[in-house]
């Protein structure tokens, strides 16, 4: 009974230092911002810019309007879509050459990829570590489509007939550096095994030589 305990003690020190103790911080924030500097949507639309709407995964609800968000992260790859309205009103032809899609997380971790139309693909990604978690933008596209997803601010059709569509995927990731609290349980454990080796030496009979 005692050896079952002790080693129960120590598969869960190990198993709290290769975990770590932090989980990944919500997404509270996603910006996409046109090279000119000038065309944003972003997810707070009280700086009266247009709304970008975040859909994870896909076939769940949007964001209804321009509120605040504040959407699971999960540990590994997160992959969401996104749409806003169409600008400039009437055209075809995308507002910007590039894009910038900036996310920001509870914890205060920022990350930020490019997205370039020509090239198809996202560039310049950045990551950003915060206590256990390494953020990684991945992946960003946002093109402008023959649809009407969205309008201004509110996720239903109006506005622009040619809305921007696309998605993005970033990787949260967990780091092995235990947490000082994972440090005492650790700590706890290996005496608890330190102690029982030792009574179970002391219990152990000795012979007596005649």
């Amino acid at each position: 009974m005692t050896k079952t305990i002790l080693f129960a003690a120590a598969a869960t020190a190990l198993a709290l230092v290769s975990t770590g103790a932090n989980a990944a911080a919500n997404l509270v924030s996603a910006a996409v911002t046109g090279s000119n500097g000038a065309t944003v949507w972003n997810t707070t639309s009280s700086t009266g810019y247009y709304t970008v709407f975040l859909q994870q995964p896909l076939g769940n609800v949007m964001n209804p309007t321009g509120q605040a968000i504040n959407d699971l992260t999960e540990a590994g790859l997160n992959s969401f879509t996104i749409n806003g309205d169409g600008w400039p009103i009437g055209g075809k032809a995308a507002s910007d050459p590039r894009y910038t899609l900036t996310l920001k997380f509870a914890d205060g971790a920022t990350i930020s990829g490019v997205y370039d139309p020509l090239f198809e693909e996202a560039l310049n990604v950045t990551s950003s570590t915060v206590g256990n978690t390494t953020y990684t933008f991945v992946d960003f596209g946002w093109d402008r489509v023959h649809a009407n997803n969205v309008s201004g601010n509110v996720a239903r059709p109006g506005g622009d007939d040619r809305d921007y569509a696309g998605q993005f995927s970033f990787t949260a990731v967990e780091g092995a550096v235990p947490e000082p609290t994972t440090w005492a349980m650790m700590l706890a454990g290996f005496g608890m095994i330190g102690l029982g080796l030792r009574s179970r030496r002391s219990a152990t009979p000795r012979l007596a030589h005649a």
